[in-house]
């Protein structure tokens, strides 16, 4: 017979494991609450696979306790991708821990456990503790842990996809917005300067110039995924995005750059490296709305199988150059940095239609390279974007002793002071 104060507990503590959070701290806290309400000795989590450190979270005697995953794991692992729902081991002390299975989005599966000391498992507990698996592999707590691994094959078929959709889109929409600007503009001198009509007018006109801007963003889409390997040098497509953001009008905000002298030309055309920086710097200093600080710093680096794997796109081994545009703006939300390229178009800011980096990560999987995201180390906030660009030319080998990845010493430092 079932124990119903442990099912009801479980039953009734559900919901918990749906509440939103930004903390990695909440999932320990919802186990410490678990264990109490259902009365484990001890319970915990185990995840990990093949590229990423495990996860390890375990609460004996009511709090959490650094203690290494329970020994019985890989068997357990074993067991339930065998089919298994649960898994049940005994031992000395206790009458049972039970392991179910857990496999958040796009990852290998992990597993919940729970041990209890007084009362026996029966079948009903163990479906219970399975379903409750099922609520923790999909809650917030976890995926603020681990976030959903993307396969830039699949990404990058979505977006060739939607590449498509948007190219005829755009032009279908340059022909209604050309007829809605043009005619607009030819009816404002037939009006009354400065009355009611005549702002209409000139408000229709400028709302198509908008929707102008967003259709070159649709062109775009539509054909970054073009491979175009002119070489091109860093430093002169640098000068036109520091001159543009410039223009966006951000008072108080600073450029800099560092470029060490001598850098090689990497395998991309000049506008296409142009688009892909120029997203990358606009969402910089967007990221800094009362002012604040972006910083575009370039080297080359020598990547490894494992250094390549870090990135989403497609680069390969060898020596690129490394390119990192960072701010210290308002900072990513955790929430957010996870749904950037698991929801292709997803996007927090106003008027935006989340384009900007599915056109930087087409380009860079169509040229062979790749981008990274993260927050900006502690302790400061901001965000730091790194893009690896395929080199045009292929350099001398560094020097015995030189460190892999290391560029030469920095001759191009400068700092611009950028005021709306």
């Amino acid at each position: 017979m079932s124990n119903p104060g442990t099912l009801s507990a479980m039953l009734a503590f559900s919901p918990n494991w749906w509440q939103e959070t930004t903390s990695p701290a909440t999932l320990g806290t919802l186990l410490i609450a678990w264990a109490k309400v259902c009365g484990w000795q001890a319970c915990g989590l185990v995840w990990t696979d093949d590229n990423s450190l495990p996860v390890i979270r375990t609460v004996r005697t009511g709090a959490l306790a650094d203690l290494p995953a329970p020994t019985e794991v890989p068997d357990a692992i074993r067991r339930l991708r065998a089919g298994e729902t649960t898994v049940m081991y005994t031992g000395p002390g206790g009458t049972g821990r039970v392991f179910a299975a857990i496999q958040p989005p796009g990852r290998s599966v992990g597993v919940l456990w729970a041990e209890r000391s007084v009362q026996s498992w029966t079948d009903v507990d163990r479906t219970a503790l399975s379903m409750t698996a099922k609520m923790v592999e999909r809650s917030p707590a976890v995926a603020t842990i681990i976030s959903p691994r993307i396969e830039s094959e699949r990404l990058d078929q979505r977006l060739g996809d939607a590449a498509v959709i948007a190219g005829r889109m755009a032009h279908d929409f340059d022909n209604i917005l050309t007829g809605i600007i043009g005619f607009s503009d030819l009816a404002v001198p037939l009006l009354t300067a400065g009355s009611q009509a005549a702002k209409f007018v000139s408000e229709i006109s400028k709302v198509g110039q908008r929707g102008i801007v967003f259709t070159q963003q649709l062109h775009q889409l539509s054909r970054s995924g073009q491979v175009k390997p002119n070489p091109t040098a860093i430093v002169a497509v640098v000068a036109k995005e520091e001159t543009r953001l410039k223009s966006l009008g951000i008072a108080n905000l600073q450029f800099e750059k560092d470029i060490p002298a001598g850098l090689p030309t990497v395998a991309m055309e000049a506008g296409v490296l142009q688009t892909v920086l120029g997203h990358l710097i606009e969402n910089a200093g967007e990221a800094c709305p009362h002012g604040g600080l972006v910083r575009l710093t370039a080297r080359v680096a020598d990547l490894s199988e494992n250094d390549a794997q870090e990135y989403l796109g497609k680069p390969g081994v060898g020596e690129h150059l490394l390119v990192t545009v960072t701010d210290n703006g308002v900072g990513m939300k955790p929430e957010v940095r996870r749904r950037l390229f698991v929801d292709p178009f997803y996007t927090t800011k106003v008027r935006h239609r989340g384009l900007g980096l599915a056109i930087v990560y087409r380009v860079l999987c169509a040229h062979r390279g790749g981008v990274q995201i993260e927050p900006v180390p502690e302790p400061g906030p901001g965000t730091q974007v790194r893009v690896v660009l395929p080199l045009a030319t292929t350099r001398t080998p560094a020097p015995a002793g030189t460190p892999a990845g290391h560029a030469a010493p920095a001759g191009n430092a400068s700092a611009t002071a950028v005021r709306g």
